[in-house]
């Protein structure tokens, strides 16, 4: 029994060995390929044109403008005495002001409301 299945062991690897071979010819008989590198050299150099072409373009460079007349009109609207053009603060817009000291208004409204308490 071992002497059969060494001998189909030995078949098997004489047909891999064969088909190797097989192989190894067809791929030395193919002719080999042939690489144009004429047409990527002037792809390259095409590319290297617009590179160029790129990098030699003038860069815009916008005049200066005087800083001298933004830095006094900013100056003089923050140290402007002119107190009518500032509007009011947002927050405080829908406040009231309360002071310690009650105004005759707001007395009279207090009197006013304590009478109509009492009446009722």
């Amino acid at each position: 029994m071992e002497k059969r299945m060494e001998t189909m062991t030995d078949q098997k690897v004489q047909v891999v060995h064969k088909r190797l071979d097989a192989f190894e010819l067809r791929v030395l008989a193919r002719p080999a390929s042939v690489t144009d590198f004429t047409s990527n050299r002037t792809k390259l150099d095409s590319l290297r044109a617009d590179i160029d072409s790129i990098l030699d373009a003038p860069t815009y460079e916008p005049k200066s403008t005087p800083t001298a007349l933004a830095n006094d009109t900013v100056l003089g609207a923050l140290f402007s005495e002119d107190t009518d053009a500032q509007p009011d603060p947002t927050r405080a817009h829908g406040k009231r002001h309360r002071s310690s000291q009650n105004s005759d208004t707001t007395e009279e409204a207090r009197v006013k409301k304590q009478e109509r308490q009492r009446t009722e």
